[in-house]
């Protein structure tokens, strides 16, 4: 009788058990469901954003600001010296399409144009290669005039940022990171990040190495690369007339000439439009 009783007892915690197991696991089923149904999309964004950065380090990038100079060349206060000895030490404006820039570097300049550039070699070791501004696509513009669907679902993609020029569509799409997506963020915002990815995804970057961003009075853009590390230097400038200028800083072959921020900066601050009546 005794074995009986003791063997209804197991039997009803065993039941107890599996009744409790049941519950848990059902719960368990309820709340992975809440969440796929809640963050499944966005937990496959952030490891698909995950795995591109994986492929392409580069990604996690943003534009670090670089330091505007202290004075544009133009206004530096010239040493006294006699007029012959100024007019030698003045220096170059190197002029090539429509802009022109105060060289960075002494001594005598020759430009080459080639097919899609103009090589502007300086006899000191400094080489720019200076890409044609007629041959940038002015992206935000074409789309604007010629695809307004396009252009309004680029406007959605980021957000309340308002685009409407190709510098603000670069600045947005190189700050993007995939840190910046989360499993738990909003589902919209998760969209909406991935696609500018693919943006920057596809615009890729001029050279390796780190990514800056400058403002030096009308002319604002990126640089590619950092002169400390003794490798071309790349950038994109945009002036006040939405025109997007290309240009990559390096040396001649076999020159141990070096290229400083400064001189980078320089040639940046000072690139302008060549005034009509004279070109």
């Amino acid at each position: 009788m005794a074995e009986a009783s003791t063997t209804h007892v197991t039997t009803e915690k065993a039941e107890s058990s599996a009744a409790r197991t049941a519950i848990l696991l059902a719960a368990g089923v309820l709340v992975v469901a809440a969440f796929t149904v809640a963050f499944g999309l966005q937990t496959l964004v952030w490891l698909n954003a995950k795995h591109w950065a994986s492929v392409n380090p580069w990604l996690r990038e943003v534009p670090k600001p670089l330091a505007a100079p202290e004075a544009p060349p133009s206004a530096l206060p010239a040493p006294a010296t006699s007029a012959a000895s100024s007019k030698q030490a003045k220096p170059n404006q190197v002029k090539v399409y429509d802009y022109e820039f105060t060289a960075p570097w002494p001594g005598n300049v020759k430009i080459t144009p080639k097919l899609l550039y103009s090589e502007i070699r300086f006899d000191s070791g400094p080489l720019v290669l200076f890409f044609d501004p007629e041959a940038q696509l002015n992206t935000v513009e074409e789309l604007k005039t010629k695809n307004g669907a396009e252009y309004q679902q680029l406007l959605s993609m980021f957000g309340d940022e308002p685009i409407d020029n190709d510098y603000l569509l670069y600045k947005a799409t190189y700050e993007a990171s995939p840190d910046r997506i989360s499993p738990f963020m909003n589902r919209d915002d998760a969209l909406r990040i991935n696609g500018v990815l693919l943006y920057k995804l596809s615009f890729g970057y001029d050279l390796p190495g780190d990514i800056h961003s400058f403002e030096f009075g009308s002319n604002r853009g990126f640089q590619f690369g950092d002169p400390v590390y003794e490798q071309p230097i790349a950038v994109r400038v945009f002036d006040t007339q939405g025109k997007q200028l290309r240009m990559i800083f390096t040396v001649a072959a076999g020159s141990a000439a070096l290229i400083t921020q400064d001189n980078i900066d320089s040639a940046l601050q000072s690139l302008q439009l060549i005034p009509l009546l004279e070109r």
